[in-house]
Order: C-alpha cells, then structure tokens, then sequence
C-alpha cells in the first residue's frame, strides 16, 4: 500500500479588516469613536481522574458498551467497567519480560470488535539473552475477565539481548493492517539501516501475522517482507489522519533529537546515520544531521522530551485542537501540543507541566475527549476538561 500524505488545512487564517480612507468631517459634525471589540476568550484545561491504581499503564483501548482496557508494563491488562473508578486484571495475558524497559506495551482493539471481540496487545517476549517485541491476539471473555484463545501473531525476526527500546506502539490503518513500531535494540543501533533485519524498524502485518503482498519489501529479496520503513531509534508514538491518509510517528532521540515523522513505505529516516542529538555521556554519535536518501523529520526537539505516546485529534471537544497532533511526554512533565496547518507546523504548545507526572499516552475517546496515562506504580488515568474560559 503506497502511503499518500497531502494535510488537511486545520486553522483558519486571521483575518484582519482595513480601515479605509475617509473624508474629514464637517467643523461642526460630531465623531464616534469605534466600539472597541472584545480580545477573544482564553481557554484553560484541566486534568480530572477518571481512574487510578495502574502499574506503569501504557496503553488503553475503548470499549463499545463504554468501558476501557488498560495494559501495564508491569505484566497486566485491567479492564474499568462504564462508571467504575479502578480496574480488575484479566486473566490469560502472555507471560512478558518485565525487565529494563520491557513488559506488556499498548493494546488496541480490532476494528470489527463489536462482533468478534479480539483485542492485540504487545510486549517483550523472551529471556533477557534473547528477546524481541511480539504481538498477542487474544479474544476478550464476554465478562471481561480474561483474554481467550490467544496466540503470538508476530515476534520480531531479529531477536537481541538488551533490554532496552522496544518500541511497541500499534496503529491500525483503514485497510485493516496493523501497524508496529519497533526499537533499535541499544546497543544494536548500526542494523537500523538495514531493512533486513526489524531493530529500528516500522512493520506492517495482517491480523494473521502475514506480510501484506503491497509491503516495500514484499518479496523478502531487499528486505524483511514485514518492514515499512526503517532508520529508527525507538518508536513509541503512531497516529493516523484518515482525512489526508497520513501516518505519523514519534520516535525518541538519544540526549536530544527526538522527532516526529510521516511515514511512508520503504523510506530511510536515518538513525544512527544521520541525528540532532548527541550520546547521554555528551560524546557525539554523528556530526551529519542531513543526508541523500535519508527522510528529515517534521518537528525536533532539542532539548528531549522523551515523547511516549501521541494523537492525531479528530473530534470537537476542544475546537482549537482539532487537527492537530498531541504528544505525551516523559520528560518535562507535559504534553505537547504540535499546531498543524496546511501540513506544516505553526507552533507548539506545552500543556499541564505544573502537574509533574510523566505521561505515557495520550488517546482520544469516543466522547471525542482526551486521556492521558501516567507512568509510575499505582497510576491514574486523566481526562483533559475544558475549565471556564478567562
């Protein structure tokens, strides 16, 4: 499948009225002055918890009869019934390697999961000699008490022996693929280039686990038949503009660098040839930060921010988002808000850094709200509100 990406205008321009000419009154004849209009209202936001009690939540997956599935990297899934405030852990998840930065990591729901109520959840899966990323699918038991019939669609090819920079993020596309981003290993960052092995990789599978016949590399010849793209650090945030069929990625930097991206197939995003940061020790991986062949990001950030999670906001809870990309961060405390025009960024917001938690997700509701995960043991999940206007 060729990804196409041309992106939706999203803000309206101001629009400024002149003030023409006019011709001197009359010695006598009295002026009004014109009536002054008022500054437009700002809005504040805040956060309310919807539920707590997580350990390390990092992925959550809404529900049709209005309940929600949150994955742990400690090892769980919990389910929240509509109403409740805590959540009960279901039995039947895959064993993970909870280690380093390794456990269970997002869960998404398929996209015909009224009907065959099938969830994908992944994680590290292995020894701490040999691992990799894997995906789970799984049935939901009608009492939401246990994943059944489940089964590992995909383990990443290239196994490692780190554990460190999993990726883990999915996101299905309109086709009904599902997508994956995966980390470059750590200390196995040099195979990012090459698109025959998934260390620093984008994949693209079936819900069977098969590659797509449309995949770049397809044919294994050039490449891993499930990689879409490649040149990756550690994936951690994916999003989708149904609107102008434009797949984002995040990605974090070393000690600096972090980017976002579009994805498209086959592409080289660089790493570690090309980077805007430096070692965590300050010792340079690269000078180059641009080179032939290689895809330059849409957005950096220098200094990280350790961006963890992301959303591409469709709905009209908050107006002035709509159309634009929200990241969750680790560093700082913050999500970030990217303003998005015409398919260039116009600005960036930070937003909540007073609340001094990290966040690991952020995810749009079906109420058309926002919900961000904290990282940390016995965690909460917020709702962003809109407080009264100023």
């Amino acid at each position: 499948m060729k990804i196409q990406h041309s992106v939706l205008a999203i803000a309206a321009a101001a629009m400024l009225t002149a003030c023409s000419a006019q011709t001197a009154p009359a010695d006598d004849a009295k002026t009004t002055a014109p009536e002054a209009k008022p500054a437009p209202a700002k809005v504040s936001y805040k956060l309310t918890e919807v539920a707590t009690g997580f350990d390390f939540p990092w992925g959550i997956a809404f529900l049709p009869e209005g309940g929600f599935l949150v994955s742990e990297r400690d090892g769980f899934v919990s389910y929240v019934a509509p109403g409740e405030t805590t959540g009960k852990r279901l039995t039947g998840v895959p064993e993970a390697l909870v280690n380093g930065q390794g456990g269970v990591f997002d869960i998404v729901t398929d996209p015909d999961f009224t009907n065959n109520r099938t969830i994908y959840l992944s994680y590290a899966k292995g020894t701490k000699s040999q691992n990799g990323t894997a995906i789970h699918k799984a049935v939901v038991s009608a009492d939401f008490s246990a994943l059944e019939q489940g089964s590992d669609i995909f383990i990443a090819p290239t196994q490692r022996a780190t554990s460190y920079h999993f990726g883990g993020r999915m996101q299905f596309l309109p086709d009904g693929t599902l997508m994956m981003g995966l980390g470059d290993g750590f200390r196995y960052m040099d195979d990012a280039q090459s698109p025959k092995n998934s260390h620093g990789t984008i994949v693209r599978i079936n819900t069977d686990g098969s590659a797509p016949a449309d995949n770049p590399y397809a044919d294994g010849k050039d490449g891993l038949a499930v990689v879409y793209s490649y040149g990756h650090r550690n994936v951690q945030g994916m999003a989708y503009d149904s609107a102008t069929d434009t797949i984002y990625a995040h990605e974090h930097g070393p000690k600096g660098g972090d980017e976002i991206n579009i994805i498209e197939p086959g592409l080289n995003y660089g790493w570690p040839k090309i980077t805007y940061g430096v070692n965590y020790d300050g010792s340079i991986i690269t000078t180059e930060t641009e080179a032939p062949g290689m895809e330059q990001p849409i957005v950096k950030w220098v200094p990280s921010i350790a961006p963890s999670g992301m959303v591409f906001y469709t709905g009209d809870k908050y107006p002035d988002w709509k159309g634009d990309l929200l990241v969750s961060a680790l560093a700082g405390s913050k999500v970030q808000r990217v303003d998005l025009e015409k398919g260039r960024v116009k600005g960036e917001e930070a937003l909540f850094e007073e609340n001094g938690e990290r966040f690991r997700q952020i995810a749009q509701g079906p109420d058309g709200a926002l919900y961000v995960l904290v990282d940390g043991l016995e965690s909460p999940i917020y709702r962003i509100d809109i407080e009264a206007a100023e």
